[in-house]
């Protein structure tokens, strides 16, 4: 099967599951056109592996001239490769995607997986706008693929898309390399054996509350000077939450250490692992902190729920509230055989639920094939 697989611009999980998708449909023996705009690096990883790339930048504003050339273009794109089925990730890939296979005239199958809540953080009008586009492009598609039960319910509530169409897969834990011990970590950002280290991995935009998270540190980290709060990942927020820390007077007790490649020795040198998220599509940082087995606090929010129960393998809490985080925060410093037993049952449940790559391949392509 030949297929188009078109994304706009992603990061973190969305675009590390876009990756492994491509590779694993390889696999599966179909020939993949990839319509991407990643890095250099990124793009000869996947050349590397056999996939077509297609250099392909969506605008970030509405612009109409630029929108309708860039529909023109993927148009020209899908009648010179001649894909089977075109398969589309996010809103804005997922709508210039499936306009442009549906314009084409040529009645090819159209799939769309959705990974985040698209309407979240907007005003009424576009909400409403989004549901429209949702359920127009919503009847031309074949199969939808939502990430977390969460996000399902919502295309079918809020975007009246039928139950029939939508299938949930959920995102695979990436294969992590093994974990250099906690000790390189702590060596070089100079923190001691006996200091705790309160983590988060997230790209840094308004949406994922590390504001929060700096907010209700910032009443724990004037009592444990023994405590660091370490921060990674980049983005917008960046020099924001910087400020925001300096206001707070805990900046010498912050790390932000930006984009890493080796995440695996970040999270194995965490004791606390906080995704305080306002939105999550499924939250894959908490399933590799649940890989990790590390004590886990995460907003009760999109597809969170659906891997962590509140108080057996972590606590959830109320979205937007730095009380409750500074109160589920101090009660794993105060008990730290409790942090401990999530922490393990958090590792034995990821370990049983699981998704591996291979699976969630499986079952993407088998979804796929029925388009």
């Amino acid at each position: 099967m030949r297929l188009m697989e078109i994304i706009g611009k992603a990061e973190g999980g969305m675009k590390r599951h876009y990756i492994s998708l491509c590779r694993g449909l390889i696999d599966e023996g179909a020939e993949v056109f990839a319509i991407c705009n990643f890095s250099e690096d990124d793009t000869e990883d996947l050349k590397l592996t056999g996939i077509h790339v297609i250099k392909f930048p969506f605008s970030k504003t509405i612009r109409p001239f630029l929108n309708i050339w860039k529909l023109i273009k993927l148009i020209y794109y899908i009648r010179k490769t001649k894909p089977q089925l075109i398969h589309c990730h996010g809103f804005k890939a997922g709508f210039f995607g499936r306009m442009a296979g549906w314009l084409n005239g040529t009645q090819i199958p159209l799939a769309y997986t959705v990974h985040n809540f698209v309407t979240f953080g907007r005003g009424k009008i576009i909400s409403r706008f989004i549901q429209v586009v949702e359920k127009w492009m919503g009847e031309k598609t074949h199969k939808i693929i939502c990430v977390s039960k969460a996000l399902k319910t919502s295309m079918n509530r809020d975007m009246g898309i039928p139950e029939g169409k939508l299938h949930v897969v959920y995102n695979a834990i990436p294969a992590l390399p093994a974990a250099n011990g906690n000790s390189s970590i702590r060596e070089k950002y100079n923190i001691g054996d006996n200091e705790w280290i309160v983590g988060t991995v997230a790209r840094l935009i308004p949406s994922k509350g590390i504001h929060i998270l700096l907010t209700a540190m910032s009443g724990i980290l004037f009592k444990c000077s023994n405590a660091k709060l370490l921060i990674v990942g980049s983005g917008p927020e960046e020099i924001h939450l910087k400020k925001l820390a300096e206001s707070l007077g805990i900046f010498k007790q912050i790390i932000f250490a930006g984009n890493v490649s080796n995440i695996q020795d970040y999270y194995a040198s965490f004791n606390i692992f906080v995704l305080p998220t306002l939105t999550e599509g499924l939250g894959i940082t908490v399933l590799e902190a649940m890989y990790f087995g590390l004590p886990i606090i995460a907003s009760s929010v999109g597809g969170i729920p659906e891997w962590l129960t509140h108080e057996k393998n972590g606590i959830l809490i109320p979205p937007d509230n730095a009380f409750a985080l500074r109160i589920a925060l101090q009660s794993f410093f105060e008990n730290p055989e409790l942090a401990k037993k999530y922490g393990w049952q958090a590792k034995q449940d990821i370990h049983e639920k699981g998704l591996s790559e291979s699976e969630m391949i499986r079952q993407t392509w088998a979804v796929l094939h029925e388009s």
